[in-house]
């Protein structure tokens, strides 16, 4: 059985200070609050642990993007966890280095009310719905919390969250 998710092992806390600005529509890419230099290279570092996660140029986004994938074989989310062939995630280069990448309802919700993102443009239209932009980390300790909802993309993509649906109305009867 799948262990439900929760905002407590999920976010933490609260993205502190202001959101950062944004280039709206597309690119949608983050203006300020930019990462230090190290953030990019530790953060793809951190994915390519993910059991079953590789790396390739992402067709979706730069040349110089990282995407993050799964191979066919693991690759059992529903058709909504990825956002082009089997990539979840990716991950922009310097200096910007923000993120797009899926997650289900609530736990977009979750990281959008606790201020880690905001839903994509393309989202907000009615296309892959399940997308999301995530902040730059700016020290460690946000890397760790944006790592967290890479990881939960992934097992979105997995097919290991559904689209959580039953989880759903049970944290919300829980709370």
């Amino acid at each position: 059985m799948t262990a439900l998710p929760t905002r407590l092992t999920v976010l933490p806390h609260s993205r502190l200070g202001a959101r950062p600005r944004m280039h709206w529509p597309l690119p949608h890419v983050q203006l300020d609050q930019l990462p230090p230099a190290w953030a990019v290279e530790d953060l793809i570092k951190l994915c390519l642990v993910i059991p079953h996660v590789r790396t390739k140029q992402s067709r979706m986004a730069s040349a110089t993007s990282h995407a993050l994938y799964l191979a066919d074989a693991h690759a059992a989310g529903p058709p909504e966890a990825f956002i082009d062939g089997h990539e979840f995630c990716h991950i922009h280069p310097l200096p910007e280095a923000s993120i797009h990448l899926t997650l289900p309802k609530f736990l977009r919700d979750e990281a959008v009310r606790l201020g880690w993102g905001e839903r994509h443009p393309i989202a907000e239209g009615g296309i892959l719905t399940t997308l999301v932009t995530v902040y730059a980390p700016r020290d460690r300790q946000e890397l760790n919390t944006v790592f967290g909802l890479i990881l939960h993309s992934c097992r979105f993509a997995l097919g290991e969250l559904g689209s959580l649906h039953s989880e759903e109305r049970s944290l919300r009867e829980a709370h």
